[in-house]
């Protein structure tokens, strides 16, 4: 493998989950504080239809609700970011994951262009690198919650499964406070974008 693309240790992943980890920390010692920043920085469709506050496309991935949402997030990207930024380069995984997160956050937009509620969550960028890992390893072992129980299944059928139940989701049109319309966008720029590269990664390593 050529080393100039593949990297050895995963540094970008892990410090995309520091970076989560030490922003949600303020909003233990300063909750009044991190709810302004949701406020600031939190992905608003209604605002960015009309072009505004756009960097919360990148911001809002950033800032997570509770522990529990931080920590299946950053749960599921340890497990499949590692693998995908050390099969594909930290710099290329690094502009994947945010293009994933962008056109997550544009998609969901898109689909409640009339909202004016603040969402957050790295969700739908790690929803994109689930989607490279079942494309780069389709056979690797996954953990997959039904409930609170932790099933393993082959990468491929995670995803597969879970695309399906977030589609449902948005077909239903049930208003929650999880935005399976993020997690739809995020897929689908995962598998789009992760089989355009595919065939520079292999070329390059000729």
């Amino acid at each position: 493998m050529n080393l100039s693309l593949a990297s050895k240790v995963a540094v970008v992943t892990y410090l995309i989950i520091l970076v989560n980890i030490l922003v949600f920390l303020q909003s233990l010692t300063d909750p009044e504080s991190y709810n302004l920043l949701i406020q600031t920085y939190g992905l608003v469709p209604f605002e960015v239809m009309g072009g505004k506050n756009l960097l919360s496309l990148i911001t809002s991935m950033f800032l997570h609700a509770d522990i529990l949402h931080l920590g299946l997030n950053m749960f599921f990207l340890l497990v499949s970011g590692d693998a995908v930024e050390r099969e594909l380069g930290s710099s290329r995984f690094l502009a994947l994951y945010l293009s994933f997160g962008i056109i997550a956050g544009l998609f969901h937009s898109y689909l409640n262009s009339a909202s004016a509620i603040p969402t957050i969550g790295a969700s739908g960028a790690i929803f994109g690198v689930l989607a490279a890992f079942a494309i780069l390893f389709p056979f690797r072992w996954l953990l997959k919650l039904f409930g609170f129980i932790p099933i393993p299944l082959p990468a491929i059928l995670f995803v597969f499964i879970t695309i399906l139940t977030e589609t449902a989701y948005v077909s239903s049109g049930i208003i929650e406070s999880v935005a399976h319309t993020a997690h739809v966008g995020g897929f689908l720029a995962g598998v789009f974008l992760t089989l355009l590269f595919i065939p520079k990664k292999r070329v390059a390593q000729k």
